[in-house]
């Protein structure tokens, strides 16, 4: 006989209930699928591949879609690798922010993020002129995350923003530019509780130069927190239904 909890705290989706009723049905060529075209860059989608590909310790009982919806932020060096312009020094400094994000699918996602840093970008021309040393980055990014729904929970994203940074000119003058930034990162996810993550991301904000500005490539090492919220759907078996399921 099935053990009624076992439901509650295992929650199974339409599509794995009509494959235990006998249905026999392949997820990978499941009608109705969505997005098949993304087995052929390797990519995983729910309509393919279920829940999760079977690494990272797949999560039973719960899922990161029960709070899809998450806030937080993080916070490490930033590396600036390239001279703003020839007379411009590089520097690295402490980068940090606040982001927003959406698990819209087991495997992908949205973020928006606001960081901000102070370099001190030293002009050799005129070393005494005045800086503002503030370098502000706005980026909406898509996340894959390529085990699924798994305790361990790597992911990649690449997006697109803009990059405000400050620095001298030859002359002694301040310069404000912004330039189109394409940020690539990759990173991992743990749960600490059902309502709280943690994460470390290594990315490069690759910002496109333009008007005497070089291109940049600021690489970042960050460690975050994220709250995380939204659906945690409630149970509605008739002799407990206010249990949630976690």
């Amino acid at each position: 006989p099935t053990d009624p909890s076992s439901a509650i705290e295992n929650p199974k989706s339409p599509d794995e209930n009509d494959t235990e009723a006998g249905a026999e049905i392949d997820p990978r060529q499941a009608p109705g699928s969505n997005f098949p075209e993304l087995r052929w860059f390797g990519l995983h989608h729910y309509s393919t591949d279920g829940r999760n590909i079977g690494m990272g310790i797949p999560l039973v009982g719960t899922s990161w879609l029960n709070r899809p919806y998450y806030v937080g932020g993080d916070i490490g060096p930033i590396w600036l690798t390239r001279h703003v312009s020839s007379d411009i020094s590089t520097d690295t400094d402490l980068y940090g922010g606040v982001f927003g994000g959406w698990d819209w699918d087991y495997y992908w996602g949205t973020e928006l993020a606001v960081h901000r840093a102070t370099p001190e970008l030293i002009n050799s021309r005129a070393p005494d002129a005045d800086r503002d040393d503030r370098l502000m980055e706005w980026t909406a990014c898509l996340m894959y995350y390529p085990w699924g729904d798994a305790v361990y929970r790597p992911y990649w994203r690449c997006g697109i923003g803009a990059t405000q940074i400050d620095f001298p000119t030859d002359s002694g003058h301040r310069r404000d530019e912004a330039l189109w930034t394409f940020p690539v990162g990759i990173g991992l996810k743990y749960p600490l509780r059902h309502w709280l993550a943690a994460r470390v991301e290594f990315a490069d904000q690759i910002a496109l130069g333009n008007s005497g500005v070089a291109t940049q490539h600021d690489l970042t090492l960050t460690f975050g927190l994220e709250w995380r919220f939204g659906a945690h759907p409630r149970s509605y078996w008739p002799w407990n239904p206010s249990r949630h399921i976690w």
